[in-house]
């Protein structure tokens, strides 16, 4: 599930919404640079995913007022605010956290290639 934020004054959205290259599927390891995009885009909504956890109880512990309402529409619709507040957050460099995971999904996918690669030397 996607929730795209459309102001157009904030951040650089059109880079985020253009899709990832096709990856040929008889290549079980796809070209680096065909995979970049993704892997940016995966560790991006993986931060987010995380910024949204931690804002969880930061959203819990907020009481409604009466006046505003409650009830499961707000329960709802907290949820995406918070989904919301977290992917803007990401896209802004959020904690850093998308760096390490591309760095870590490169590590991967090098030594997934690299396998198949010291199998056929020998």
């Amino acid at each position: 599930m996607e929730i795209g934020l459309r102001d157009p004054g904030i951040g650089n959205r059109a880079a985020l919404a253009k899709p990832a290259p096709p990856v040929d599927s008889r290549s079980p390891i796809p070209d680096s640079r065909v995979a970049a995009p993704r892997l940016d885009a995966a560790a991006r909504e993986f931060e987010a995913v995380f910024i949204a956890q931690m804002l969880e109880p930061l959203f819990a512990s907020v009481e409604t007022p009466a006046i505003a309402g409650g009830g499961k529409s707000e329960a709802f619709f907290k949820g995406l605010l918070q989904e919301s507040y977290a992917k803007a957050f990401a896209e802004r460099g959020g904690f850093g956290l998308a760096a390490h995971v591309k760095d870590a999904l490169l590590d991967i996918q090098a030594r997934a290639s690299a396998a198949p690669q010291a199998e056929n030397r020998s």
